[in-house]
C-alpha cells in the first residue's frame, strides 16, 4: 500500500507550485550569497544604466543621465518602468546602497521564481504533467537561469510579464468578458514600458485571438479594440513626456541607432568582441557630451545605415552570425541543444495542436529579429527563455513517451512469443508444470508492465484511476490535479 502511494506523493511534491517557487527562490539566493557583497559594485552597479537613471530621479534631476560623466539632461535611452522601480527602492533604502541592491536583486529573484510557477501551470495545461515538471524544475534549479535572472536589469520582470501574457491568451480565447480583455491590454502596456521589444509580441497575441474567434464564427472586435486602446493609453503619458523633452514623437526610447552602430563596430564575426566599443558613452562620453543625446543617436544611426548600404553582403553575414549566437550562446552551455529541441517541440506542437499552439511560435519568431539586426548578448534572450524551455521539455517528453510505447510493443511481442513456446499444449489445470508456466507468463507480463511504467516516468493510471495501465484506454484520465 505504501509502495503504491509513494509515486503519487513524489509526483504531487514535484508538481506543487509552492515547492517549485521555494526551490527557484532558494537557488537564486544561493547564487546571490556567492556574489554579494564582493561584487556589489563591479558586478551590479558600475555599468548599470537603469540604476544611474534611478539615482538621477531620486537626486531631483528627473529622468536623465543614463551614463556617468555625462551631462544631467533628459534621456530616453531606457524604457521607464524598471528605472522607476529602482528609484522607488533607492528612495526607501538609499541610492547605490547595499541594502537597495539586496532589495532589487531579491525582487528579481522573486520575479524569476514566480515565472517558474507560471511555467508549471502553462505547460501542464497545454502539454501535460511530464512536460510541466521537467520545464519548471529546469528553470527553477538550473544555475545558468539563476545567475541571469538576478542581474540588475529588467529581464526577469520581462520574462514574468510575457508568461503572464501567454497565460491570459488561452483564457481570453474562451471568454469575452470585458474586464479580462482590459486587463490584458494593461498587461501589454506595462510589458512595453518595461521591455520595448515586447511591444512587438502582444499585437500578435491579439491577432491569434481574432483568428480563433473568427474560426468559430464569433466576433471579438469590441474586446480587441478596448484591449488595444488600454495598451495605447498606458503608453501615451511616456510618449508625451518624450515629446516635451525632445520635441519629436518618440513612443518609448531613442537608442536604436546607437545599438545598430554598436553591432557593426563589435565585428560580430569575432567571438571575443569587446564589451564596449571605443565611442560608446560608457567608455568615452566625449562625442555624446558634445552633440547631446538626440544628435548623437541620429549620427550613429546614419553611420550605420551608410555602412549597410555600402556593404550589404558584409552586413548580411553579420546578421546570420548573430542569429546563430542568439540561439547558441554562451559557449560551452547546453543552449544549442535546448534551442534545437525547442524548435522541434514547436513544430510538434503545431502539428498536433494547430492554432492552439501558435501562441508559442510568436515569442520565438517575433522577439529575436531586433537583436539579429542590431547586436546580441546571451542575456538578451532571457525574456523568452521560459517559452524555449517549455517547448524543449515538450520535445524531450514526447520522444521519451514515443520510445516507451515502442518498447512496450516490443516487450509485448516477446511475451506473446514466450507464451507460445511455453504453453502450446493443453494440460490439466492442476498439473505442476502447467501452473509453473502460467506463473512465468504472469510474472513476465507484470515485469513488462512495470518496466514500461517506470520508463514512462510516472505510474499515471495507478495514481489517478486505480486501473492497470493495460486495462485503461482513457489517457485523459491520466493527469494529476493540483
Amino acid at each position: 500500500m505504501n509502495g503504491s502511494r509513494l509515486p503519487q506523493i513524489v509526483l504531487r511534491i514535484l508538481s506543487a507550485p509552492q515547492v517549485v517557487f521555494l526551490v527557484a527562490f532558494i537557488a537564486r539566493l544561493r547564487v546571490l550569497s556567492q556574489l554579494l557583497p564582493a561584487q556589489a559594485w563591479t558586478g551590479f552597479y558600475r555599468y548599470n544604466e537603469p540604476s544611474h537613471i534611478a539615482w538621477a530621479l531620486v537626486s531631483g534631476f528627473g529622468y536623465s543621465a543614463p551614463w556617468p560623466n555625462t551631462p544631467i539632461a533628459a534621456t530616453a535611452q531606457q524604457p521607464p518602468l524598471y528605472p522607476f522601480l529602482l528609484a522607488a527602492i533607492f528612495k526607501f533604502a538609499g541610492a547605490y546602497s547595499y541594502l537597495s541592491l539586496c532589495i532589487a536583486v531579491g525582487l528579481n529573484a522573486a520575479f524569476s521564481a514566480l515565472t517558474a510557477v507560471i511555467i508549471l501551470r502553462i505547460a501542464k495545461r497545454d502539454f501535460g504533467i511530464a512536460t510541466a515538471i521537467l520545464a519548471a524544475w529546469v528553470w527553477a534549479y538550473w544555475q545558468y537561469e539563476a545567475v541571469v535572472s538576478i542581474r540588475l536589469w529588467e529581464s526577469s520582470l520581462s520574462a514574468l510579464l510575457l508568461m503572464l501574457g501567454m497565460l491570459c491568451v488561452r483564457e481570453l480565447a474562451e471568454s469575452l468578458q470585458a474586464w479580462r480583455w482590459l486587463l490584458f491590454g494593461a498587461l501589454a502596456g506595462i510589458a512595453a514600458l518595461n521591455n520595448t521589444t515586447l511591444l512587438a509580441v502582444f499585437p500578435f497575441f491579439w491577432l491569434l485571438l481574432w483568428l480563433k474567434y473568427r474560426r468559430r464564427g464569433w466576433s471579438c472586435y469590441k474586446q480587441l479594440l478596448a484591449s488595444s486602446a488600454v495598451c495605447v493609453l498606458i503608453l501615451i503619458p511616456w510618449t508625451i513626456r518624450n515629446y516635451a523633452a525632445f520635441h519629436r514623437i518618440m513612443p518609448l526610447r531613442d537608442n536604436f541607432g546607437l545599438e545598430l552602430w554598436v553591432g557593426l563596430e563589435l565585428e560580430d564575426d569575432s567571438w571575443n568582441a569587446p564589451i564596449f566599443i571605443k565611442d560608446f558613452p560608457l567608455r568615452d562620453p566625449t562625442e555624446y557630451n558634445q552633440r547631446g543625446e538626440i544628435a548623437f543617436m541620429e549620427t550613429k544611426r546614419q553611420m550605420a545605415f551608410n555602412f549597410i548600404r555600402q556593404h550589404p553582403r558584409e552586413y548580411a553575414r553579420m546578421v546570420i552570425i548573430r542569429c546563430g549566437k542568439f540561439w547558441s550562446h554562451p559557449a560551452g552551455t547546453p543552449w544549442p541543444f535546448i534551442s534545437l529541441a525547442a524548435w522541434l517541440g514547436l513544430c510538434l506542437a503545431l502539428w498536433r495542436k494547430g492554432l492552439d499552439a501558435a501562441v508559442y511560435a510568436v515569442p520565438l519568431i517575433v522577439f529575436p529579429p531586433v537583436y539579429y539586426i542590431t547586436h546580441t548578448f546571451p542575456t538578451y534572450r532571457h525574456p523568452i527563455e521560459p517559452v524555449i524551455i517549455i517547448l524543449a521539455a515538450y520535445a524531450i517528453a514526447s520522444v521519451a513517451e514515443s520510445s516507451a510505447v515502442r518498447l512496450q510493443r516490443s516487450l509485448a511481442s516477446r511475451t506473446m512469443a514466450t507464451n507460445h513456446l511455453i504453453g502450446p499444449r493443453a494440460e490439466h489445470p492442476n498439473d505442476l508444470s502447467s501452473r509453473a508456466r502460467r506463473g512465468i507468463s504472469v510474472f513476465l507480463a507484470r515485469q513488462q508492465e512495470l518496466r514500461f511504467l517506470a520508463l514512462r516516468g510516472m505510474i499515471f493510471c495507478k495514481i489517478c484511476c486505480s486501473k492497470e495501465w493495460v486495462k485503461c484506454q482513457n489517457r485523459d484520465c491520466c493527469k494529476v490535479e493540483d
